[in-house]
This record gives C-alpha cells, sequence and structure tokens, in this order.
C-alpha cells in the first residue's frame, strides 16, 4: 500500500513539472495521436486542450517541409532514438512558427515503445532575429563588393588584426580568397619581414584610437611588393576596436612619378651641359665682336650683336624650360603686387607701363612666379612695343595679365603654349611655353583671351588665395 501511494505521489509530482513547464509539452502514442498536452502547449499552439487531445500532430504541420522530412523524423523515433531539430509548425490561428523540437520515445520495461513525449520551444523570435543579421550581414557585404576600393574589416586580437571581412576589390588586388584571409591575421597574409615594424606601428596607432594614413609597402599572394595609400580607421564598440582599413594602388603612380623625375634630371644636365658647351663659344664670338666694333665702324657689327643676344636668349629659356618640369613642392605667400613689380625691375621695359589692380597674396613658389610675370611682360612688349601697357589684375580664383597691343587672333590662341611657337621674326617660341610649365607645376590653369584694350589677356586660375 506504501508503495503504491509512494508511486502515486511521484506521478502526481510529475504531472505537476510538466504542467507549470514553460516548454510546450505534449504525447502521442505510436500513430501520432495526441493524448496530452500541458498548458504551454495550448498557449504556444492556440490549440485548447479538448481539442488537440484526440488529433492527429500534424494538426501542428505547417506545409513547410515536404514529406521527406517526416519519414526521417519517423524513421528516428520508431527505432528508438531521440529526435532533435528544428520545425516550422502553424498555430491553431493559421500563423507560422519555428519551434526547436524534442521528440523522445518512451518504453514499457520490456523496452518496447508506448508512447512519444515532444517538448517544443518557440524560437521564432530567435530566428526572425538570427535571419536579420544574416540580411544584414549579406548587405554589408553586398555593400564593401560595391567599393571599387580594397577594403578590409579586422578585429585586434591582441597585437595582430584578425580579418572579419574583405571585398571584391580587395581579394582580387592582393590574389587571396575570402576562405584563405577569414578568421586570420592581416599581417601574416600582406606584411613582409622588412615592412613589420612599420605595420606594427600603425596597429598600434590604430588600437590608440587614432586614423592611420600613409603609403605603404605590401606584398601579394604572388610575392610581388606593390605601393599603397594606406587609410587606417579605428572603429570603436564598447571595450573592443576593430579597423577598417582602405589600400589604394599608387604602385604605377609613383614609377611614372620616379620616371618623370628621372627624365627631368637627365634633362636639367642635358640643358646644363649644352648651355654650357654654347655659352663659351658665344662669349668668345661676343669678345671679338667687341673688339672689331672698335677697330671698324660697320652697320653688320649691330645685326651680328642681335644674333648673339637673340642666341643668348634661347640659351637661358631652354635651361628654364628644363628646369620648369619639376612640380612644386612648397609654397609660400605671394603679394601679387610686390612679386609682378619686383619682376618688371629686372626686365628692359622701354617706355612701357605697369599698372597694378591687385592686392590680394596667393600660394606659390615666388622665384617661378616671378618668372611667370618676367615673361608675360615680355611677350606683351615684343609684340605690343616699348608704350604699351600690362595690368596685372584679380580674378576670383586667381588673376589675369592683360596688355593693350594688338591681341592674339583667336584661331592662335590654341597654339600659343607650344613650344617653339612664335609669331615674330625675333622670338624665341619659349616664353609662353614656360608660362605653361609654371602653371602646371603649381596646378593650375591658364587660358588666354581678349583684354578690354583689345589686346591679349592671360588668366590664371584654380589659384589658392594666402590665409
Amino acid at each position: 500500500m506504501a508503495s503504491e501511494d509512494g508511486a502515486a505521489t511521484d506521478l502526481r509530482a510529475f504531472r505537476e513539472a510538466v504542467e507549470s513547464a514553460g516548454h510546450s509539452m505534449y504525447w502521442t502514442d505510436l500513430n501520432g495521436r495526441i493524448e496530452y498536452v500541458n498548458p504551454a502547449f495550448e498557449d504556444q499552439t492556440g490549440y485548447p486542450a479538448d481539442e488537440a487531445v484526440g488529433s492527429n500532430a500534424n494538426i501542428l504541420q505547417s506545409g513547410a517541409h515536404d514529406d521527406l522530412f517526416y519519414e526521417r523524423l519517423w524513421d528516428t523515433i520508431l527505432g528508438g532514438d531521440v529526435w532533435e531539430g528544428e520545425i516550422i509548425n502553424e498555430r491553431r490561428s493559421g500563423e507560422r512558427y519555428v519551434a526547436a523540437q524534442t521528440i523522445s520515445p518512451v518504453t514499457d520495461e520490456s523496452g518496447a515503445i508506448t508512447r512519444f513525449v515532444a517538448v517544443n520551444e518557440d524560437i521564432t523570435e530567435l530566428r526572425n532575429y538570427q535571419e536579420q543579421l544574416e540580411r544584414e550581414r549579406d548587405r554589408f557585404a553586398a555593400l564593401l563588393d560595391a567599393v571599387p576600393v580594397p577594403l578590409v574589416l579586422a578585429a585586434f586580437d591582441g597585437d595582430d588584426p584578425v580579418v572579419k571581412q574583405t571585398n571584391d576589390a580587395f581579394r582580387e588586388t592582393f590574389g587571396f580568397s575570402g576562405r584563405e584571409l577569414g578568421g586570420s591575421s592581416l599581417d601574416k597574409f600582406i606584411v613582409d619581414d622588412e615592412t613589420s615594424r612599420e605595420a606594427s606601428e600603425i596597429n598600434a596607432q590604430v588600437r590608440d584610437g587614432d586614423r592611420v594614413d600613409r603609403e605603404v609597402t605590401r606584398q601579394t599572394a604572388a610575392g610581388d611588393s606593390r605601393e599603397f595609400l594606406l587609410t587606417a580607421t579605428p572603429l570603436v564598440w564598447g571595450d573592443e576596436t576593430d579597423v577598417l582599413a582602405t589600400y589604394i594602388d599608387i604602385t604605377d603612380r609613383n614609377e611614372a612619378r620616379r620616371k618623370l623625375e628621372r627624365q627631368t634630371e637627365e634633362l636639367e644636365d642635358f640643358a646644363n651641359v649644352v648651355s654650357h658647351d654654347l655659352r663659351s663659344p658665344l662669349n668668345v664670338a661676343s669678345g671679338h665682336l667687341d673688339l672689331l666694333a672698335a677697330e671698324c665702324d660697320s652697320p653688320h657689327v649691330d645685326t651680328i650683336r642681335n644674333a648673339h643676344t637673340r642666341m643668348q636668349e634661347l640659351i637661358e629659356n631652354i635651361l628654364m624650360l628644363a628646369k620648369q618640369g619639376r612640380s612644386v613642392d612648397e609654397t609660400e605667400p605671394v603679394e601679387l603686387d610686390a612679386c609682378a613689380s619686383r619682376s618688371w625691375e629686372t626686365i628692359d621695359t622701354g617706355d612701357a607701363t605697369l599698372a597694378i589692380a591687385t592686392a590680394k597674396a596667393i600660394d606659390a613658389d615666388e622665384s617661378r612666379l616671378r618668372q611667370l610675370f618676367g615673361n608675360l611682360v615680355r611677350n606683351a612688349i615684343e609684340h605690343g612695343g616699348d608704350g604699351v601697357t600690362v595690368t596685372v589684375g584679380d580674378l576670383d580664383d586667381g588673376f589675369y595679365v592683360a596688355d593693350d597691343g594688338p591681341g592674339i587672333p583667336e584661331d592662335e590662341r590654341s597654339q600659343v603654349f607650344e613650344a617653339g611657337h612664335t609669331s615674330t621674326d625675333d622670338g624665341t617660341g619659349f616664353g609662353l611655353s614656360i608660362v605653361q610649365e609654371i602653371v602646371d607645376a603649381h596646378g593650375w590653369e591658364v587660358t588666354v583671351t581678349e583684354s578690354a584694350d583689345g589686346g591679349a589677356r592671360f588668366e590664371i586660375t584654380d589659384v589658392s588665395t594666402a590665409s
């Protein structure tokens, strides 16, 4: 009798536990007919106990799974094994929900299966959240891949940036697959021994919250060293710091710059040699011409002297043109009126007049700007005569140099900056070409148009005003 009372007590305790369980629970016979449901089942499915009991468990099927899914489920539990997995069921209202389900066979003393017990946890919100995260992850990956610049997102594991995400441009540029890079140290793949110290310094700066912009050399999967403009931006999430890095390949640009610098140096050396070799015999000829002029009075002396002067101008212009190929690396505030006036004083201007209509200061290389003014003044006097008036004035984004001479025909304006182009018999054809070189070296623009007096007007734009 005591044994029976104990069993009854255990059964009541079990039933109370099932009744108060937070998870949906029910059990069925061997054919799937529901024999019992707990209150959580009613809350989860919307089926009251009196309607569910006696019905087949397939009332919960949503149609999301095919027959093979259920065949495998039944094969598992009829074989005496526990089935665990996610299942999409349907509530009484027709609403679908996702459940983490466990179905366990129950056996009697002989080991025969007598019924099945199912425990269900509604994970619909969790699944929706996971799917949303996956969509956001896919969206983020698509956004990264749409950027044509190589990008990598990494998280720091100690001192190492560990790759979380790369875009197509990064994988194509460096030649590594996403599978190779994912979860691995970025520096292990693209940093060699020579640049490891520099890479460590960059990592330390980013971990300290500093953005890094610098040129770096990195390795590709093929073993090639490429030069990149690296921008590493720290992304702080609480106590963790990620880094979003962009790598713009500037290898070809730098090689072109180095090649241009070599060519410019070679050109300067050539110009220096040529000018020296030409000046020496020219000085000898000029010296003998002075002796000749002292001994005889001949109209040919002035003709020869003019030829010598023109030759000297050609030598100076060739040398100046060769040196103007270098870009301007450093600028300083330069007052246009003072610079133009100093340039004017070094030129034989005769009866020409300089009119200053500006008080602006710009960022420029003062020496080259003085050469620009000098060449434009010489051009004005050469074409307009000794009585020409040259005006230097302001533009919204630069300045202009104008004269009241005969001007430049519209059909010739596109050619005036070409080396060797001249419209006079005694012109060298290099003056305005040098102006173009000086403008280009500063990153400015120059155009020629007609002045208010009908002469030539040279407009220099894209000029930075000194602060």
